[in-house]
C-alpha cells in the first residue's frame, strides 16, 4: 500500500504503527521533506493543525495518522 494511501486506512493499533514506521523511513529516505526539525516544532505544528480542522471530538486511528502526517508540514 503506498504511504499516502495508509492515511485512510491506519483502522488497528497495528496499521498505526506501520504508518509511523512508514513515516519514519519516508523521512529517512528524503529528509528535505521534513519541515519540523524537533519534538517542540512537531508537537506546535499537531496542535496549530488541530485547532483548524475538522477532527471528531473522540479521534480515532484514522485521525491520528492524519495528525501526525499533517503536522509534519503544516506550521
Amino acid at each position: 500500500m503506498e504511504f499516502e494511501k495508509q492515511l485512510d486506512h491506519s483502522h488497528t493499533r497495528d496499521d498505526l504503527l506501520a504508518f509511523i514506521e512508514n513515516m519514519i523511513l519516508e523521512l529517512k529516505q528524503d529528509p528535505e521533506k521534513q519541515k519540523n526539525e524537533s519534538l517542540f516544532a512537531l508537537l506546535n505544528s499537531m496542535a496549530a493543525w488541530l485547532e483548524k480542522s475538522n477532527v471528531a471530538e473522540t479521534p480515532s486511528h484514522v485521525d491520528f495518522s492524519r495528525i501526525l502526517h499533517a503536522s509534519n508540514y503544516f506550521k
